[in-house]
Parts: C-alpha cells; structure tokens; sequence
C-alpha cells in the first residue's frame, strides 16, 4: 500500500441493499492507448453519458431534497461505499457498474467523479469536473479531479458559491490549489450535439414513477389474481414471472426517456429494444399459452402470462410508437430474431415455443421541426385501461403527462448552425470568445464517436508526462481557466 492508500484508506461499508439497484458487470477493460490530460477528462465525460443509466436507482436516494443536503448526501454516499487505491502507470476510467464491483479493492479520483457525476446527472443537477494543480506537490501537473456542483443552478456560476464532492476524503473541504480547469457537464449541450442536430435540449424536473406492480396487478383481477396451486405451474411462476417483466419494462421506458433527454447515441438501441422485447414476449407467450394444458392451474398460469404479453405489446406497439412519431420524424425496417432471445428471467420455458418475429426497427430517428418539448412517457392508468389500448387517444394520454423529459430553446430544423467548437455560457446561451477556456462535455469537445464502449468497461489508458504551462491570469468576468496541457493524474 502506497502513501496515497495508507492515508485515505477507510472502512468501506458492505451496501448489499444497493447491490440490486445497480446493473451487474464483468468489468471489461478496453485499452485506449495514450491520452493526456484533456483525453482523461473528456473520456469522463463520456463514460457519465453513456452509463449514468446505471445510478439510475441510486439516484432516487438523494431525490426531493435542498441541493446543499443533496451533495452532502452523495459525498458521503461515495466516501462510505468505495475503497480508495491510486491508480499506477495504466489509468483507469470506469463506469459506475464496475467502480461498485472493484469497491473493496478500490477507485481513484477520476471513477469516484465518474460516479458523483452520474448522480448527479440523473437528478438533472448541473456541475462540473475540476482538475486541479496542488501546492507542493508536482505543481507543474495536474493530480487532481473531482466535482463541483454551482449553489446557483440557473446560471451555473461558480463565483457565487459550489459544493464540493469528493470521494477520496472523509470532509466537504476543497484540496487547496494553484491552478484549476473544469469541464462543465452540460447536458444541454449533449442535447445539441448528440443524436438530435440543430436542438438546444433545456433540463426539466425529474421524471414521475409509472403505475406500479399492484396497480398492474389488479388491471387483470379477473385471471390474474388466480389462487390455485397445483400442476407444473401455478400462481407463483406468475407472480415472479410478472415482476421480472414489468421491472425490465419500467427500466427500458426510463432509460428511452433519458436518452431523449440528454440525445444520447443510446435512444436508437433503447427504442428498438421495446419494440423487440414487447413483440418476442407476445408471441411467446401466446404459443405457450395455446401448448394444451390439462391442470386448471398451469392454463390460469400460461394465460395470464399470455395476458401481460398482449399488455405490455399493446403499450408499446399503439402508445409508445404514438407518442415516439408525435416527436419525431422516423424511419423504420423490421427486423427478424427469435422469440425467445429477451434478456427477462421468466419462470415460463423460453427453450420451447419458439418461432420468428419481426419487430419494427427504427432506423432514423430526427426531432421534428415544430417540436419545442417533449413530454415523458410514463405508463399511466389511463394507458394500461384496457379500453385505451385497443383506442389509445394520445391527447387525452399526453393532457395526463406533467413531466418534460426536454425543452428546446429553438424551433428545429435538424440544421445546426452553432460552432460545435465554441464554448457557450450556460448562463446567457451566447458563445464565449475563443480565448475563454471552460470546456463543455459533448460532442463539440471532440470526444463523441472516438471510440466503442463495452457495457460496463472499465477504460484503461498509457499515462502521459504534462507539459508545465504558465496559469493563465483570469479576470473577475471570465469562468475559472482551463489550460490545455497534458497530466500525471495521481489522488
């Protein structure tokens, strides 16, 4: 164990109860070769778009609650569940899922901010990722990184006031500096220069929960709370049947609204997932349902499965397709896959009744030019009446909907006409000039489609000697200064 370790080592808390919450990996690294500095931050960038997904669950611990109670809570959060461990010559950015398997081992400044950030992207809070040159310690280089989160997050101005997380201490006291950069995540920013060109996508509240498992439960009171128990299979294969299903089927509607949110790379692959699964558990469902079942509890059992496949299918192919072309201009295939391929643990054999199906494939997808909000879409009870599946009327179901999942600033025209290049205050939407230097996260960093990600990787790349720049002299009207120059990244 180094100084680093031996220092900010803690007893890290077991957290089993957030084990369920947070998706499983392997932890599979990819390496990217050599980066500087400015490639490590803006590889974080990356990571947080592409798996803040994966604190999802997490994220709803530090809901509802005063911002400065909020950091305070995540701070500790992260400081309680992660064993810190410097990272070596190979540097490691991992997503939240394979920090939360390696957390007895340990993280480093860089993961912890990775999965501070997600949190926070999930609760839609604006912040930043600060790099840090320290006193006294290689001062030339920058060996620091963490979180800052702007007290004022209409305008997101540091100089009145920040909080501060990071995991790597026990306290909310920022590590003293000469020299800081930080890259604002901006969220609206993903928005203009992800998946949806020409679209200024603004943050709203956080999105509302769907109707819940009892809720679907009693929609089918008539077959669905059946009570026998006999035959090879019966009310319990159901019941676990259901809950497996309709939390995929939650996971899959939040992780399409998010998408649409921040225009991540993400929504093609999170649209057609609903399509596919709906479809496949459908037509499963039905052939088992038609197998010829002689017991009165495993018939109870197949059509009641053959029912939530019909209800969930319904859902998606007559509401959620509304609600996506109401939007969005899109285009569409089909495809052709297997019934049985859906990654939902059943308790119905998926190694019979097998046959093709050919869910719809969108293959484009484009914000329409008069869309200026997109509102969430959330199973309600207006959509899971039977009534409405077989006559959805996506007016009457949109007038229930209070939830924004984005707003745009401008009509959209699919023409971007903005710099990608440029910085833009967050405060007034007005470029900054070139010799301003706080960075965004986005595309226009240069970051987006440079490389392929597993799910769950953990990024591995050659660290690289910095270059020892001048500070750069800021004004009291200029953000904090960001110095393009390479970094030994050690805390």
């Amino acid at each position: 164990m180094n100084d680093f370790d031996y220092l900010l080592h803690r007893e890290v808390k077991p957290g089993y109860e957030f084990d369920k919450l947070i998706p499983k990996t392997n932890c599979k690294a990819t390496f990217l070769g050599k980066g500087t500095t400015d490639f490590s931050v803006d590889e974080m960038a990356v990571m947080v778009k592409k798996y803040y997904s994966q604190m999802s669950k997490v994220a709803e611990h530090f809901s509802n609650k005063p911002l400065q109670r909020t950091c305070n809570e995540i701070h500790k959060w992260c400081y309680d569940h992660f064993q810190y461990k410097a990272d070596k010559a190979i540097q490691y950015l991992r997503s939240p899922s394979c920090s939360w398997l390696s957390r007895f081992d340990g993280i480093d400044c860089k993961s912890y901010s990775i999965v501070a950030s997600c949190i926070l992207t999930n609760l839609g809070i604006k912040h930043y990722i600060r790099r840090i040159k320290q006193p006294g310690f290689l001062p030339d280089l920058w060996t620091h990184v963490y979180i800052v989160v702007p007290k004022n997050q209409k305008n997101s101005k540091l100089k009145e006031g920040y909080y501060v997380i990071d995991g790597t201490v026990a306290t909310l006291q920022e590590s003293a500096y000469i020299q800081n950069s930080d890259l604002f995540m901006d969220m609206e920013h993903y928005g203009l220069n992800g998946a949806h060109p020409g679209m200024k996508g603004v943050m709203d509240k956080p999105l509302v929960a769907g109707v819940s498992l009892n809720d679907i439960k009693g929609l089918f009171s008539g077959s669905w709370n059946f009570s026998c128990i006999g035959g090879s299979l019966n009310m319990n294969h159901f019941n676990q049947t259901l809950a497996n299903v309709a939390m995929a089927f939650d996971d899959m509607f939040y992780k399409a609204n998010m998408s649409v949110r921040y225009g991540d790379d993400a929504l093609l692959d999170n649209v057609n997932a609903l399509f596919r699964i709906s479809l496949q558990i459908k037509s499963h469902s039905e052939l088992k349902a038609a197998g010829g079942w002689k017991s009165s509890c495993s018939r109870a059992a197949v059509n009641a499965y053959k029912d939530l496949g019909i209800y969930y299918h319904n859902i998606v192919y007559n509401g959620f397709q509304q609600w996506l072309r109401y939007y969005f201009d899109i285009s569409t295939t089909t495809d052709s896959v297997p019934n049985n391929t859906f990654d939902i643990p059943i308790s119905f054999d998926v190694l019979s009744d097998i046959t093709q199906v050919q869910p719809l494939k969108v293959i484009k997808l484009t914000p329409k030019a008069n869309t200026t909000e997109v509102k969430q879409f959330v199973v309600t009870e207006y959509i899971s009446a039977n009534h409405s599946q077989e006559s959805f009327d996506l007016g009457q179901f949109l007038q229930g909907i209070t939830s924004v999942v984005a707003s745009f600033t401008n009509n959209n025209t699919g023409n971007n006409n903005d710099n990608p290049g440029n910085n833009v205050d967050p405060s007034t939407g007005v470029p900054y000039n070139q010799g301003n230097n706080v960075m965004k996260a986005g595309v226009g960093s240069g970051i987006a489609g440079f490389l392929i990600f597993s799910a769950g990787a953990a990024i591995l790349f050659s660290e690289m000697k910095d270059k020892p720049a001048k500070p750069k002299e800021k004004t009291d009207d200029e953000p904090e200064p960001s110095t393009e120059t390479t970094s030994k990244s050690k805390k």
